[in-house]
């Protein structure tokens, strides 16, 4: 029934974070926390969107935006490494209170999407952007929605910031996952949950990209800051919750 679930979870988590840039893992995160443990949430992830990018970078290939790429890969593989490092000697909630505070505080950061862009962005910031987010995304599991600030402000919508984030993501995780394994941090628990969920986000995938041509430009720059704002909120609450029980 676990991995089931699972499936079910990752058609939802999926079909909401295509339609919104991002988001998936965020929405996952607290339920593989309590049911697989804290421990398993980022290798869990890692192989699940590496099921998924595939299917979402076919999907929108004709949209990557290889100005981007070019910077932002690089930096991405090169974080994904050095995170998954950091993971097997660190404690990562403490950064994912912080991004939780981060994200929580974007639509402020908009003028509650009001405002185009809260700062310019020029190509070549996506390389140490890409360090950093990889990095992250490798201690915490999930920070997808923390490279949208950046994508926005560049000037990247819908089907261009999807098929972008999904060609980079797909490598990232990918370096994340040969990391974790050379490091002895994957389970077979893990790898069968990820393969579960992972299912159940390549169908996700696919009911959402005829939603999305549906949807203006302006509608989904609004869903890409109300994602970032739970996801910060999702983030925060359970960084929180794992504090407190922790003391």
């Amino acid at each position: 029934m676990l991995y089931i679930g699972l499936v079910f979870a990752g058609i939802l988590a999926w079909t909401i974070s295509t339609l919104t840039a991002g988001g998936a893992a965020m929405l996952v995160i607290p339920v593989l926390g309590v049911l697989l443990g804290v421990e398993l949430v980022a290798p869990i992830l890692s192989v699940a969107t590496v099921m998924a990018n595939p299917a979402r970078a076919l999907m929108f290939r004709k949209f990557i935006r290889m100005d981007v790429i070019r910077w932002l890969l690089p930096g991405s593989l090169f974080g994904a490494i050095f995170g998954s490092w950091l993971l097997s000697r660190s404690n990562p909630i403490w950064i994912q209170l912080l991004l939780g505070i981060f994200l929580g505080s974007i639509m402020l950061q908009y003028r509650w999407g009001k405002s185009g862009r809260s700062f310019a962005v020029p190509g070549w910031w996506f390389l140490p952007i890409g360090i950093v987010v990889a990095s992250l995304s490798a201690l915490t599991g999930a920070t997808g929605p923390v490279l949208n600030p950046f994508l926005l402000n560049y000037g990247l919508i819908k089907e261009d910031m999807i098929g972008t984030k999904s060609f980079n993501s797909l490598f990232m995780q990918l370096t994340k996952v040969g990391a974790y394994i050379s490091l002895g941090i994957m389970s077979q628990q893990a790898w069968l949950a990820g393969l579960a969920l992972g299912s159940g986000a390549i169908f996700g995938a696919y009911l959402a990209k005829q939603q999305l041509l549906k949807i203006s430009p302006a509608q989904f720059r609004m869903g890409v800051l109300m994602m970032m704002t739970i996801s910060g909120i999702v983030m925060l609450v359970d960084a929180l919750r794992r504090l407190l029980s922790v003391g």
